[in-house]
């Protein structure tokens, strides 16, 4: 069975539709800064969420690479140190501004998105007629790029290159961690040593997800806040706690966390999972506690420990490359498959433009500054 995008089916036993049916005509109550169209689309046996976009320039990345080319990347851009190259990438940024909009650059179908930082992806083998997914979709909306985004070479190899064959542009987009041990035993980094024993003394108490009630959800919120949208970019998902309820119910996900004494959660991680692969798209910790209580290391930890027991790889995503260094992630740049040969020829120069831009630029001073 190969189709192109269709509604989702409430009650339906792929993890796909479960997930998107509670979003369906509801996203923004589910993360607030995105207004999506949500559907699914599907491949002999694997369903894959899809979300649909015309303008929406307020949302948050993950359906809209208005937000990730321009606002997001001025955020990011505060982390370079180096201050020449930093105000000439803004002034490329500004100009770029109006011209995409101009050519309607957030009018796109994610496919595979199920709106965190990091998409996984099933095995190779069971993504089978990309071509022909591609032909359904574009015959359906003539007018959007076809985008797949969170591929790399170290776990979609094998996928990246049937994009290709498919006439899909590859794109660079940014620097991701990987723990796997086929890159790296990250278990005899200095640093892992340190924060295992670090895990083993805490007077902090973990907590599983069974444990944790319907009256953290607010506090799992809250911490995440702290983190991703105070610290780093209103950009990123903002949660809701409806969308917490969804995802401790859904077989994909795994919220954990730690108590202090008093009981009250510091610090929470969310992992998603998609065969033998995870990655943690909810981290959060009570930033106003001094570093040295290592509330980050427990959560980073956890998920280590949980990876390497079940000889699973942990895509880290971006940020915090120092950090995810020294305990052992590997670098290795992530990439979009986009889709646009159906699209009119100023469109498709736009998004060659964009293409070059981050292959000869952004790539370069991603790896050098570690970005």
């Amino acid at each position: 069975m190969l189709t192109g995008y269709r509604p989702p089916v409430a009650g339906a036993v792929s993890p796909a539709d479960e997930y998107v049916s509670v979003f369906y005509k509801k996203t923004e109550t589910m993360i607030s800064n995105v207004k999506t169209e949500v559907g699914c689309c599907q491949i002999g046996d694997v369903v894959l969420p899809v979300t649909i976009n015309e303008t929406e320039y307020e949302n948050s990345y993950v359906c809209s690479p208005y937000t990730a080319l321009i606002p997001y990347c001025l955020d990011e851009l505060k982390k370079l140190n180096n201050w020449w190259l930093r105000k000439g990438i803004e002034k490329l940024i500004f100009i770029f501004d109006k011209v995409l909009k101009k050519h309607n650059i957030n009018r796109v179908i994610h496919v595979n998105n199920w709106l965190l930082s990091t998409n996984l992806y099933p095995e190779k083998n069971k993504i089978i007629n990309v071509s022909s997914l591609i032909e359904n979709i574009t015959d359906q909306y003539k007018g959007h790029t076809v985008i797949f985004r969170s591929l790399n070479n170290f776990l979609n190899k094998a996928l990246i290159s049937e994009f290709e064959l498919a006439g899909c542009m590859i794109v660079p987009t940014r620097q991701v961690y990987i723990y796997d041990k086929l890159l790296n035993d990250y278990s005899k980094t200095h640093n892992y040593k340190i924060d295992k024993k670090h895990m083993d003394k805490t007077k902090y108490q973990y907590v599983k997800q069974s444990d944790i009630n319907e009256s953290d959800y607010a506090r799992i919120v809250e911490l995440y806040n702290m983190l991703y949208v105070s610290k780093y970019s209103k950009h990123n998902p903002q949660f809701t706690t409806q969308y917490i309820a969804l995802i401790i119910k859904h077989p994909s996900f795994y919220l954990e966390g730690f108590r202090n004494v008093y009981g009250v959660l510091d610090a929470v991680g969310g992992r998603f999972a998609v065969e033998n692969t995870i990655t943690l798209p909810i981290v959060g910790y009570d930033t106003s506690k001094p570093i040295k209580v290592g509330l980050y290391r427990l959560v980073l930890m956890s998920t280590l420990l949980y990876a390497e027991k079940n000889n699973y790889c942990f895509n880290a995503s971006s940020g915090a490359p120092h950090f995810k260094k020294l305990r052992g992630g590997v670098p290795c740049i992530e990439y979009s498959a986009i889709y646009i040969k159906h699209l009119p020829v100023c469109s498709q120069r736009i998004w060659k433009v964009l293409n070059y831009i981050m292959r000869k630029l952004f790539v370069p001073i991603m790896k050098k500054y570690q970005l």
